[in-house]
């Protein structure tokens, strides 16, 4: 595929990676407004700021991520040849090809999760030493750095290992080690932005990505608010005429330079989306948690859709890559669907037993980040699932190998 297409694909989410690889190209971060964190434009700092070599680095990775998919699949007891095709059938979705030449965390992401699924099926979290869990916390530092928003994991690992064994004495134990970097790598780069935009913040999108949430109440602030609120309104009500993404109203508002009067830097504008995000979504609960539940949440469970930003120069062939991904995201959306179906079931055979198993695991992490995800923000929320793709297919499958295939063997014995 990428001897057919060998453009790098830039995003508007794109340029403020490449704004950080500038920053740290020059080993010097003052000055920086705080968009983003350090994790995944060091990548591209390592490719000495050039696009295509990212890219190329981002191919490397998604070669390198299959391999860990198919020690999983061995890991669940798949046969060699059984982990051999799955691996090959879901690494040929085209959604991975769209994100590795993409200047975008994505593929990063992906690969991050990929070992972590990996040493959850590995139970490399069981019994491990210092050394070992030094090592898993500087691995959950990095991906912090690559994506603030999962700092919550190695919590819920803890937590979760915690509750595997459980026992008063044992809410403090060694794997506690896990937590020390994730920490120092979320407040340490909170501090970085704290001395150049004056905010505290992992990211100064977060004011503005929270104001997301109020699209559709947000003429119910407080008064206080209506220089923020009106024009809000006037660019959803606009966007929803020209059907175009509602989520992203403020969005235009804000690129049409509605608010440049106020001579805010982006820092401080945001930090204002946030009083406004946070004043309206106290006075609007009901509509907020509407929000979260029947709109963020269950976007999060779509397919994203990168195929609009890939094309291709032959038309003929960027047809017939349109007709391939058609179908593909069709089969995608099959799997996610019936991965919410059998949740339950790993969710009630760990109740059942009494024993939560690395399938309940994977099914938590992925309920625990389409929640979280959910209340954060509204917006391209499917993108947060791409990484947990994979994770969603394996236990699919799992589910039929163990559960579905046994008892039809079983039943056709007797």
């Amino acid at each position: 595929m990428a001897l057919l297409y060998l453009k790098v694909t830039k995003v508007p989410d794109s340029w403020s990676f490449m704004t950080l690889n500038e920053y740290l190209l020059s080993f010097d971060l003052e000055g920086y407004n705080g968009e983003r964190s350090p994790g995944y434009p060091l990548l591209i700092t390592l490719g000495l700021g050039t696009m295509k070599l990212t890219v190329v680095y981002q191919l490397i990775l998604g070669i390198l991520t299959t391999l860990f998919w198919y020690d999983t699949l061995i890991a669940f007891k798949f046969s060699q040849k059984h982990s051999f095709w799955i691996t090959i059938f879901i690494s040929s979705f085209l959604c991975h090809f769209f994100f590795e030449t993409s200047i975008l965390v994505e593929t990063v992401t992906l690969f991050f999760i990929s070992i972590l699924f990996w040493m959850l099926a590995k139970n490399h979290f069981e019994n491990s030493n210092g050394l070992v869990l030094s090592g898993l916390s500087l691995f959950f530092g990095y991906l912090v750095l690559i994506k603030p928003f999962f700092v919550f994991l190695p919590f819920l690992i803890y937590g979760l290992y915690v509750l595997k064994s459980f026992s008063w004495k044992t809410i403090i134990n060694k794997k506690i080690v896990i937590l020390i970097f994730p920490v120092l790598a979320y407040f340490g780069w909170s501090y970085v932005n704290k001395l150049n935009t004056n905010y505290f913040v992992s990211t100064t999108f977060l004011g503005l990505n929270t104001s997301q949430n109020c699209v559709y109440f947000a003429e119910k602030s407080p008064s206080e608010f209506d220089w923020i609120s009106k024009p809000y309104v006037a660019y959803r009500e606009k966007a929803i005429k020209e059907n175009k993404d509602v989520s992203m109203a403020i969005w235009y508002a804000y690129n049409d330079s509605v608010f440049k009067k106020y001579h805010l830097p982006f820092p401080d504008f945001s930090n204002e989306l946030g009083k406004f995000a946070k004043a309206t979504i106290q006075k609007n609960k009901s509509d907020y948690l509407f929000q979260v539940f029947n709109r963020s949440f269950l976007d999060f469970w779509k397919v994203y859709d990168m195929k609009p930003y890939v094309t291709f120069d032959n038309s003929l062939v960027d047809s017939v890559i349109t007709q391939i991904w058609t179908i593909q995201k069709n089969i995608l959306q099959i799997f996610k669907l019936f991965f919410i179906l059998i949740a339950t079931y790993y969710l009630y055979e760990s109740l059942r037993n009494r024993r939560i198993s690395i399938e309940a695991i994977g099914v938590i992490i992925i309920f625990v980040t389409a929640l979280l995800q959910a209340f954060v923000t509204y917006g391209t929320n499917a993108k947060y699932s791409y990484p947990l793709e994979f994770i969603m297919i394996i236990l699919v499958l799992l589910y039929f190998k163990n559960v579905v295939i046994s008892n039809t063997l079983n039943t056709s014995a007797q």
